[in-house]
């Protein structure tokens, strides 16, 4: 196991990803917060005249994520200039950065199916020691690393943050 942290990832950029993440910022940690390529362009996207291939159109939840943190009320970071810890983009373009992190932080919908995919994927990435955690408040550890292998389940743990996260 790894016995510094140098950089985080979050997997998910909702009100809890982007909390997680502002506040890893806060801390001074670098973080990669990715969240899933939308479905389809709205109509608005069209308008702005995004396609399926942008970067602004690929990465749309993850910096809709990063807004927010922006815009925090109470504020997401005690100093703007922490916001350039953060880099976001999304599970189909960059997953692989997964593999600079030591640590991986799983915040995706309180769904069992899901989170077993998104592990099931992380533990294809990772390097050996690297900790991965959900931030579950409700599903069992051992229903969301049914099939893992021994090493990935020894550095698994959950960590249940609060909203809002910096002021848990």
């Amino acid at each position: 196991m790894r016995s510094r942290i140098e950089k985080v990832a979050v997997l998910g950029s909702g009100i809890m990803g982007s909390g997680i993440a502002a506040q890893l910022a806060n801390a001074g940690v670098p973080c990669l917060m990715l969240d899933m390529v939308p479905p389809e362009l709205t109509p608005e996207d069209q308008k702005a005249g995004l396609k399926l291939e942008d970067k602004r159109f690929r990465n749309k939840f993850a910096l809709k994520g990063l807004e927010a943190i922006k815009k925090g009320r109470p504020a997401l970071l005690y100093s703007p200039k922490s916001l350039q810890l953060i880099a976001v983009g999304n599970f189909e373009d960059d997953f692989h950065r997964l593999a600079e992190c030591d640590w991986v932080i799983e915040v995706v919908v309180e769904r069992l199916d899901i989170k077993q995919k998104v592990f099931e994927r992380v533990e294809k990435i990772v390097s050996p020691g690297t900790i991965v955690s959900s931030n579950t408040s409700g599903l069992a550890i051992h229903g969301m690393v049914e099939g893992r292998p021994e090493s990935f389940k020894k550095n698994f743990l959950v960590t249940h943050f609060f909203n809002p996260v910096r002021y848990m």
